[in-house]
């Protein structure tokens, strides 16, 4: 008995000891790598003085040094009434132990609360220990100096607490438990409320009681009052990304693997940045496996990631185990994306285990693509499947070596899932061996009702013929991708076409893409498509890939008959198919299509003779050049057109309505690369060309780089790849100057606006009007004939006519000056006077935005103040914090006017004035193109009328040498030296546009149009004509002169 209480006595002084000079040794820890940020802090003191801090304890508030004990034992107050000497002795003995405590755990842990405590060794016997608690992990040591660490365990080890008794604490862990007797109740309830804390800010989703696994207080008051403190604490801050690296951290500790730095700063920095809610293994690979075991386990606790992904990279087993375990656990996590991870059939049974272990998981996407799962992997995840309470939302199984038996067992459980077909959008079961009719599963579930809007079996050898009509059973309101390249039509030899197939396509409400690329299509299948698609009212903006169909003359012949009338598709890909020659009809009936917008050509020319491909590009250059095309998009990728693609170049110098070109893998060599570079100079709408693979040199990179220069609409013009890494062999230096000056130009076409219009304007004033009036101009010769002829007549009707003619010949000569005036109609100058108005409306309107700006800066100021001191009030209140963040603020919130006048004028001003002299371009052009049929045609008419007064009379007609001009603007003067260039260059073009014999036929609008087209394109290169070979000429030339002797050279041929 004497024993015992001897025994005691030395506990109440160890403990009065550890409660007297906490606050005094907390010197400044220097900063430690490899811990987490909150274990280097070294501001916050230790002890109970900082728990309302660390843990938020304010039911269980510690003292400081300078504080009475009030849960001392009973016979604490005869220790405390002894002598000074004692009591110094004791306060040193202390401060010695706890900082031996500090050395054995390491400085660079960060100790929350100590407590000298007594450890049940066996029955009866207790040793001194001291517990230090840190906010990850618990240390058990000696009591005596030097202390050394007995025991510890990381929190997540815990497999439950308990206090039977008022001052026993039992801590069980995965080791052998810890029985503990401290000094009173409220130290034992401040203990389990620390670890409770850290448990609830590492584990936010789950109660701490939940992670503990046991919590058994006597008496259970205890045990309410701690669970409310915890739900008080739940709303707090947990940090960037839901806390990550605190949990990375403890996690790091609880498997002893070492904490990356950079994996904390990538979470906090770059995730938070970019409000990433998917972990992407693919940032951590150049990592060891056991670094990426420990960021994959943070998972676990984790509430702010749903998505856990990793693409081509051969995941090891420890790493897999523990995302199964995180499968198992986790209930925030959605989306789990395991492309080509090198999975076994092994891995899909252990998922399914793993969810079958989750009732609560939210997991809603999976994508095992690229794995070797087979039909045991499928048959695992396919019983589960059944099972999901939540269903699916996305699968993709694609190239997984499943067999018709693994997809009949999948879609077996997504029949017997009623919730399956209602949350299922996207399945994808392509590149698996399906060839057979033995898919019952399959095509049962597609023909009930289901919510699957996209739908991949491409490269399967499944048929096509059954799934749709299993898809018109059940897929009509939803499904709006399909995509079913590379399959076959039908396993049968029936050549009958199923009714369904038509219907399907005819009654499909949502469909906005199909693909059936590398699917041989029957004559009578493609019919059934295309009328099926074009008596569809409910569809619009389909895109259609029949690309490598095989379609050749007989699907060219469908294509014919049918395209024409289809209004709802607006992309339609057959290129790969062998038209060939047969481009040349079919191109006529694309062109009298108004809903096409992209179309795709390519390789369709492999077989055509090369005497025939001018023809065919000549038709394809009539529809691009066509008036309101809808065309905007045009692929001739990998044609190999070589030459032949300058006709297709030649016209996108004027062209209006392509914004993007892919001529990629042409070989048009160097010359192709001067005639696009020629068209980039005064093309306006083209925004995106693709052109690699074309054999060009660094003189013809060179080429559409300086090009660029003077061109201020393109904005995406690939790098071409191919082409660059050969020229760079030849010559670096001049490789990598066009290539820096493209990416440049490119960017400042993004940066920068410029008014555009004006070249517009030139180009059709040059085209279109240039051309009209060289035609004005012969017919005005030809009537002034018939006028000479007849100016001697007498006959009333006879000088009607002439006084009719001779008017129509003023209107002519004055037509000339038409498209000007219209354009330039404020006091016949440029686009000054309007753009001045815009400009002026908009300068004053920048100081009423910036007015706006200001009053909204300073209501925003007022609330963030207002915001401030609703959360920090004392401090607000308690001194003249306030009208000092007010005037910090209003320093901070200064916006230039000139920003606001300069964001107007020269980024939405110039965009609204280009637009206005878009449209006024337009309209003037469409006036003055009206007018001038109408002269054109009244004109003809007179002319023939003329005539046959001229033949009644039987008069020679006496010809008279034209005054033409050849020129629009009224500053043109011809010199007279000049005049029988001019005529003799005039009459060549008549001759060679068939505009010489007038009197054979009436001059009309459709004429003109005609004419005007073949003036759009730009001739034809004799340096094509004389197959000159670009670079054999600079074969053996120094890179010094070869610019010179290449236009020597061009100029010559």
């Amino acid at each position: 008995m004497m024993k015992t209480l001897l025994s005691f006595v030395v506990f109440v002084l160890l403990w009065v000891g550890v409660h007297t000079p906490r606050l005094n040794f907390s010197p400044a820890r220097p900063h430690a790598r490899g811990l987490c940020p909150e274990a280097q802090r070294s501001d916050a003191p230790i002890g109970p003085a900082c728990k309302q801090n660390r843990t938020g304890l304010s039911t269980f508030t510690g003292r400081s040094s300078s504080s009475t004990s009030s849960d001392s034992p009973p016979d604490s107050s005869a220790v405390l009434t002894s002598g000074a000497e004692m009591s110094e002795e004791k306060t040193d003995t202390t401060n010695e132990l706890f900082e031996s405590v500090r050395e054995a755990v390491g400085r660079r842990v960060k100790l929350v609360l100590r407590r000298m405590v007594q450890l049940e060794v066996k029955g009866d016997k207790v040793e001194n220990r001291v517990l230090a608690l840190a906010s990850h992990r618990a240390y058990l040591l000696t009591a005596r100096v030097p202390s050394k660490v007995e025991q510890s365990f990381s929190y997540l080890d815990i497999q439950g607490l308990s206090s039977n008794k008022p001052t026993q604490l039992v801590l069980e862990h995965d080791r052998s438990p810890w029985n503990l007797r401290l000094g009173s109740v409220e130290e034992v309830d401040e203990v389990i409320a620390h670890i409770g804390t850290c448990l609830q800010r590492i584990s936010p989703a789950g109660s701490p009681v939940k992670v503990m696994r046991k919590l058994s207080l006597k008496p259970p008051e205890r045990t309410v009052a701690l669970q409310t403190l915890w739900n008080e604490q739940g709303s707090t801050d947990l940090g960037p990304c839901g806390g990550f690296s605190h949990q990375y951290w403890c996690v790091c500790d609880y498997l002893g693997l070492p904490y990356r730095e950079e994996v904390q700063w990538d979470v906090d920095t770059i995730y938070l940045t970019q409000d990433s809610r998917e972990l992407n293994l693919q940032d951590f690979i150049h990592l060891e496996n056991r670094d990426l075991v420990a960021i994959i386990a943070a998972l676990e606790y984790n509430q702010w990631f749903t998505k856990l992904s990793a693409k081509d990279y051969k995941l090891s087993t420890d790493v897999c185990d523990q995302i199964l375990r995180v499968v198992a656990r986790s209930i925030r996590l959605e989306e789990l994306v395991l492309d080509n991870a090198g999975l076994r059939s092994d891995f899909a049974q252990k998922l399914a285990a793993a969810l079958s272990q989750n009732p609560a998981s939210t997991l809603h996407t999976l994508n095992l693509s690229n794995n070797s799962l087979e039909d045991k992997g499928a048959a695992a995840l396919s019983a589960q499947f059944a099972k999901l309470p939540m269903g699916l939302k996305q699968l993709n199984l694609s190239r997984t070596s499943m067999s018709p038996k693994g997809v009949n067992s999948l879609c077996q459980a997504f029949y017997a899932n009623l919730v399956v077909a209602s949350t299922l959008t996207h399945l994808d079961l392509s590149g698996n061996s399906l060839r057979g009719d033995d898919l019952l599963n399959l095509h049962s579930f597609l023909s009930h009702p289901n919510c699957v809007e996209t739908l991949d079996l491409s490269n399967s050898d499944c048929s096509l013929e059954q799934v749709c009509a299993s898809l018109f059973k059940g897929c009509l309101k939803h499904l709006s991708v399909l995509n079913m390249s590379k399959t076959v039509f039908s396993h049968r030899k029936c050549k009958e076409i199923p009714t369904s197939f038509k219907q399907f396509f005819s009654c499909a409400q949502a469909l906005s893409s199909v693909s059936l690329s590398g699917t041989r299509l029957p004559l009578e299948a493609l019919k059934s498509l295309l009328l099926g698609l074009g008596c569809n009212p409910s569809l619009s903006e389909v895109s259609l890939d029949l690309s490598g169909c095989e379609l050749r003359s007989g699907g060219s012949q469908i294509l014919e008959g049918c395209i024409a009338e289809i209004p709802n598709i607006s992309s339609l890909d057959i290129s790969d198919n062998g038209l060939d020659i047969d481009l040349t009809t079919l191109l006529v009936w694309l062109a009298k299509n108004r809903s096409i917008r992209h179309l795709s050509l390519g390789k369709n020319f492999n077989n055509i003779k090369s005497k025939n491909v001018a023809q065919v590009l000549n038709n394809l250059v009539h529809m691009i050049q066509e008036e309101e095309s809808p065309l905007t998009s045009l692929s001739l990728a990998d044609s190999k057109l070589k030459a032949d693609l300058s006709i297709v170049l030649n016209a996108l110098g004027s062209n209006t309505s392509l914004t993007r070109l892919d001529i990629s893998g042409n070989a048009m060599g160097d010359m192709g690369a001067k005639m696009l570079a020629k068209a980039l100079q005064i093309n306006t709408k083209l925004r995106t060309v693709v052109w690699d693979r074309n054999n060009i040199s660094p003189q013809g990179l060179q080429d559409v780089a300086a090009a660029l220069e003077k061109n201020y609409t393109i904005r995406f013009m690939p790098v071409p790849i191919m082409d660059a890494a050969q020229a760079l062999k030849a010559n670096p230096d001049k490789t990598e100057d066009a290539l820096l000056k493209m990416e440049q130009y490119l960017l400042r076409n993004h940066e920068t606006r410029k008014y555009l219009q004006e070249q517009a304007y030139r180009l059709q004033q040059g085209i279109v009007t240039t051309t009209t009036q060289q035609m004005m101009d012969t017919m005005c010769v030809k009537v002034q004939d018939h006028l000479n002829s007849l100016k001697f007549t007498e006959t009333n009707s006879v000088q009607e006519d002439m006084k009719v003619a001779e008017n129509l010949m003023k209107d002519a000569r004055n037509s000339k000056r038409l498209l000007p005036n219209l354009y330039h109609l404020k006091n016949g100058g440029s686009q000054e006077a309007f753009v001045g108005a815009i400009q002026e409306k908009l300068q004053s309107m920048a100081g009423e935005v910036a007015r706006v700006m200001d009053e909204q800066l300073q209501t925003m100021l007022a609330s963030m103040v207002d915001a401030a001191e609703g959360l920090c009030p004392h401090v607000m209140k308690g001194s003249n914090l306030r009208p000092e963040l007010l005037k910090a603020g209003a320093g901070r919130m200064i916006v230039p006017r000139s920003f606001v006048t300069t964001t107007l004028l020269e980024q939405s001003g110039v965009d609204i004035i280009n637009k206005i002299s878009e449209v006024k371009l337009s309209m003037a052009s469409c006036l003055s193109d009206r007018i001038v049929d109408e002269i054109l045609e009244t004109l003809s008419t007179s002319q023939h009328t003329l005539a046959d007064h001229v033949n009644r009379k039987g008069q020679p007609l006496q010809h008279q040498e034209p005054q033409m001009e050849t020129e629009v603007l009224d500053e043109t003067v011809l010199q007279p030296e000049n005049h029988d260039q001019e005529d003799k260059e005039i009459h060549e073009w008549n001759q060679e546009h068939g505009l010489e014999d007038m009197d054979s036929r009436m001059m009309t609008s459709k004429t003109k149009r005609k004419s005007i087209l073949v003036r759009m394109l730009r001739p034809v290169s004799v340096a094509f004509e004389m197959e000159f070979d670009l670079d054999k000429a600079l074969e053996d030339v120094p890179s010094t002169s070869r610019t010179p002797l290449f236009l020597r050279l061009l100029h010559i041929h």
